[in-house]
Parts: C-alpha cells; sequence; structure tokens
C-alpha cells in the first residue's frame, strides 16, 4: 500500500459530565446555559400523557419567525437596536449553515452580533476579532454601544445574504413578541411565522427502572430507545438484541408518557418545563419516582461546553438529561465534536 495511514483516522473528541444530588437551581443553570436547541424531550413514568400543564408551557406562545435573504445590515439599525435589543432578549441563528465550511452568524440574548468567518473574508472586513479552530475568526458586536456605525455598516454589506430563525422576548409583558415579525416585514424582509411541532408517546413497558438501581447511561439510553418508539421487547432472542435494565426496586407501572418537541427552542422555554416538570414531580408519593427532559443541541450553533469555557460556533452533537427526583437530582450530558 502507498498510504497504509489511510484509514487511521482519530476518534471525535467526546466530553461526558455526569452529576450527582444536584439542587434544581444547579440543574436549572446547566440545562438554560446554551441559547439554542433544536428539540425536547419530556419523560413522565405513570402517565399515559403528559400533564397538561407542562404541555401548555411548549404549545403557548411558542411561535418563532423566520427572515429569508436578509442582511446583517438590519441588527445595527438603531431603530432596530432601540425597539428590541434595548427592550427584551433576542435568540436569533443562522439556519441552513455548516460551520465548518460557511459564515455564521447569531443575535445573543445579551444584546451581541456574533459573525464565525473564514479567514480569508475576515480580512477583507476591517473588523477585530478572535482567532478560533479551523482557520475562523470570531467577531462580537455590542449592538448597545455601537459608535462607529459607518464602518460596521461597510463591513457587514460585504457578507452575503442569510436565513435566520429569530424570537425576541419583551421585557414588559404588554407588548406582543411578534412585534418583531411586524418590524422586519415593514422593511420588505420575506418574514413567516412557525409553530413548535409536538409528538406525543406513551409506549408499552412492563415496569420502569429506577435511578438508585441503573447506570446512568443505561437510564438515558433506555429513554432515548423509547423517545424513537422502538420496539424493547422483541420475542427473538438473537445475540444484539436490547434489553431493558434490570432494577430491583423498579416501579410497578407499565405507563409512561413521553412528550417531544422539535424546531427553534430558546433557553427560557427549557426553565420554563424544568420549573413545571419539577413541581410536578414534588406532587408524587411514589418511592423512586423520577421525570426526566432532554435537550439536543442545535448542531451550527454557538454553544459552550461547561461554565467557563469559550462560547462559540462549532460543529458539534451534544445532548443533555435531567432526571428529576424528590431526593436531589442527576443530569448527565454528552456530546462530540463533528470534526475536529
Amino acid at each position: 500500500m502507498l498510504c497504509p495511514e489511510i484509514r487511521n483516522f482519530p476518534p471525535p473528541k467526546i466530553m461526558v459530565t455526569h452529576k450527582e444530588n444536584l439542587d434544581f437551581k444547579s440543574v436549572k443553570q446547566i440545562l438554560v446555559r446554551n441559547y439554542f436547541y433544536k428539540s425536547l424531550i419530556i419523560t413522565c413514568p405513570d402517565e399515559i400523557k403528559t400533564p397538561s400543564d407542562i404541555q401548555d408551557v411548549v404549545t403557548e406562545d411558542t411561535d418563532y419567525y423566520k427572515l429569508t435573504n436578509c442582511s446583517l445590515t438590519e441588527f445595527v439599525e438603531p431603530t432596530f437596536i432601540d425597539s428590541f435589543v434595548k427592550t427584551g432578549k433576542i435568540h436569533c441563528l443562522s439556519v441552513d449553515r455548516n460551520c465548518v465550511i460557511d459564515n455564521c452568524a447569531a443575535v445573543t440574548p445579551d444584546g451581541h452580533l456574533i459573525l464565525h468567518i473564514p479567514d480569508f473574508i475576515y480580512q477583507t472586513l476591517g473588523f477585530e476579532g478572535i482567532k478560533r479552530p479551523h482557520n475562523y475568526y470570531e467577531v462580537k458586536i455590542d449592538l448597545k454601544t455601537i459608535t462607529k456605525y459607518d464602518k460596521l455598516r461597510t463591513g457587514l454589506e460585504k457578507l452575503k445574504l442569510f436565513d435566520f430563525n429569530i424570537t425576541w422576548e419583551p421585557n414588559n409583558e404588554d407588548i406582543c413578541p411578534s412585534s418583531i415579525a411586524k418590524y422586519f416585514c415593514d422593511r420588505n424582509i420575506d418574514t413567516s411565522v412557525h409553530s413548535l411541532k409536538t409528538k406525543s408517546l406513551s409506549p408499552f413497558v412492563t415496569e420502569i427502572p429506577v435511578l438508585k438501581d441503573v447506570d446512568i447511561e443505561e437510564m438515558v439510553e433506555w429513554t432515548g430507545l423509547l423517545a424513537h418508539d422502538i420496539d424493547i421487547t422483541p420475542t427473538e432472542q438473537y445475540i444484539s438484541t436490547y434489553s431493558q435494565p434490570d432494577s430491583e426496586n423498579a416501579l410497578k407501572t407499565g405507563r409512561i408518557s413521553i412528550l417531544i418537541v422539535k424546531g427553534f427552542i430558546t433557553p427560557t422555554l427549557v426553565g420554563q418545563v424544568c420549573e413545571k416538570l419539577a413541581e410536578y414531580v414534588k406532587t408524587r408519593e411514589m418511592e423512586g419516582y423520577w421525570a426526566s427532559v432532554s435537550i439536543q443541541s442545535d448542531e451550527n450553533s454557538l454553544w459552550q461546553w461547561k461554565s467557563g469555557s469559550p462560547r462559540m460556533f462549532q460543529a458539534q452533537d451534544a445532548c443533555c438529561t435531567a432526571f428529576l427526583t424528590n431526593n436531589g437530582h442527576i443530569v448527565y450530558s454528552v456530546g462530540e465534536l463533528t470534526y475536529s
């Protein structure tokens, strides 16, 4: 062979975190650390349907908007900044882009416009940025304190048009969040409204493992298989057949409800779901009872692996699952860099 090492590629970098006996505040801080998620899975044992007050959180006032062929200059307009950036929280992320090969951009709730730009384009813009892996630069613009407006606008005009998902959470509850959609429509930006997609499952199980009997990785795998509606009780016995984790103190119930939510999901929504789920768990007196919430990252978004690490655009795939109980909560997260 001319190239004997042609298949000797390094494995992807994996990050795993497992924390036990957490209070609710710590759990919530972990789950809302990042800004952009694409799916949310809520699992409630001993229920046929997810409790209605939890369902209401993900179905009421959760619309988001898509901006098509939008220039980045729209986000530095003084009217936009005064009307939306300074009066609420914006979650805005470029869509249909791969941050390994494309420009990416985001507007974050703290009022920053973040650009992820390859080196050869960055050198033409006249911006100050931070070098990131794979010959990219990150440019962070504080929209609330722009000084050199004309220079900034000139640089942004050199970048091509983007498609974005966007939501706005006004500080004043009397103001409608859809005001941001009207603003872009009035500026002749193609704007469409989208709703989160939900799917309810009630898979068949004979009993439900409890956390004190089962390894956390097995619990995450088990709940994941249920969410994918996979038959985990096959009649044929093969060496590769999956078997449900053995649990000496299993919950003696065959009921379990799963609610899957997909779309442009913000940390605000994740936090609200966690609060409702924690309140629900407190009402259950069944010994060993637990409920879980699992969140999936948007693979081409700003991402922070842990507190204190840099938040940057990375091609990654990350999932975090929290098991809520009456005796301390557990968080298990796993992720990998898809390009390292």
